[in-house]
């Protein structure tokens, strides 16, 4: 699975979702996390992440079955999703 995580979180709580994301995920823009996950590994990501949910938290999870079925453009100075990795 192309797995793709936002996050919206107080400052203080920030290290904990980035610590918890960089173990499987690409830390590509401050709180974006994108990667190849199996479904198993995605399940456990989610129950990771209700686990240290609080309320003024706010976590997106995108999913698609290939990468190729997200299309993208990057601007600027901006690195390609995968790219820190090659």
């Amino acid at each position: 699975m192309f797995v793709i995580v936002i996050y919206d979180v107080p400052a203080e709580r920030t290290r904990i979702y980035r610590k918890l994301l960089r173990r499987q995920l690409e830390h590509l823009q401050y709180s974006v996390f994108v990667g190849e996950l199996t479904k198993g590994q995605l399940t456990g990501l989610k129950n990771e992440i209700e686990t240290e949910l609080e309320p003024d938290d706010s976590v997106v999870v995108f999913e698609a079955e290939q990468a190729a079925a997200v299309e993208y453009t990057t601007f600027g100075n901006a690195d390609e999703p995968g790219s820190r990795f090659t």
